[in-house]
């Protein structure tokens, strides 16, 4: 959430990416407000974004999808050298190879599927809604963000390397991604609803499989995530970047490991040790 002001007035807007965060842990959205570059990438963002680069240069006809093989280790060193992120659990090496066999997987699983002469990397910033704040002041929400691929029927393409396949039924019960996209191609160029949204996802594995994941999103998801959108960002206007949002520690991103703001939060009061003790491990 980005909290501006423009000719007097405030506006928020709202990626997606954000509002994932803060429906998690609203004290993590809060933190992402106010310590963005706490927020470091790591191996496994720098490999996704090198297969999403070596996607688009396919989908904007810079190169053939059988070149991009050839390239695609020059298109990750350049990332490795300048990107500042963590090594979690990759060397070089293994990112290659990782990035090569996802690569594939996209040319051979999913790109027969997908229809060309679409728009890539397509960025959009929309009105959504106003809220009134407790001091009365009307403030405009927008959405904001980039859409990997909008084919030329509308739907929706975003390109996912995974640790594992997804499930269907999972992302089509609940997916905050696909709802805000949905909305947002609605809005700007009024797409008709409903708006069929596909995760080309790749899994991450020296023998990567490609998977064609669809979702539906109808008037009824739209008006839901903007219900959503609106009861978060009425609570962060309320409550003010300067006092602690309500935290939630009950799922496994709240760690050490997957949280960027652990050690001013939970990791202020428990240490790791304390957050994973076992006792089968004597400790």
């Amino acid at each position: 959430m980005i909290i501006e002001t423009v000719d007097n007035a405030q506006v928020v807007k709202v990626r997606q990416s954000w509002l994932n965060d803060a429906m998690m842990c609203l004290e993590r959205g809060r933190y992402g407000i106010n310590l963005p570059d706490w927020n470091k990438g790591n191996d496994a963002t720098v490999l996704g974004t090198s297969v999403h680069t070596a996607i688009e240069r396919v989908l904007t006809a810079q190169t053939s999808a059988v070149d991009i093989l050839d390239q695609y280790p020059e298109i990750l060193r350049e990332l490795i050298a300048s990107e500042d992120f963590k090594y979690m659990s990759m060397t070089d090496e293994s990112m290659e190879a990782y990035g090569l066999a996802m690569v594939e997987a996209w040319r051979r699983d999913i790109m027969p599927k997908v229809k060309f002469g679409g728009r890539v990397e397509h960025k959009f910033n929309t009105h959504l809604t106003n809220v009134e704040t407790p001091n009365g002041k009307n403030v405009e929400v927008r959405l904001i963000g980039t859409m990997d691929y909008i084919d030329p029927d509308g739907v929706i393409w975003d390109w996912k390397t995974a640790a594992r396949k997804y499930s269907q039924l999972e992302k089509q019960k609940a997916n905050i991604q696909s709802s805000v996209y949905a909305l947002a191609s609605h809005l700007m160029e009024d797409n008709p609803l409903p708006i069929t949204f596909n995760f080309g996802v790749m899994t991450r594995a020296n023998k990567s499989v490609g998977q064609v994941v669809p979702v539906q999103r109808t008037s009824a998801h739209c008006e839901w995530i903007k219900s959503q959108i609106q009861s978060v960002v009425r609570m962060g206007l309320s409550m003010g970047l300067e006092n602690s949002w309500p935290q939630n520690d009950q799922g496994h991103l709240c760690s050490e490991k997957w949280c960027p703001w652990w050690s001013i939060c939970k990791g202020s009061h428990l240490s790791e040790m304390e957050n994973r003790w076992n006792p089968e491990e004597g400790q």
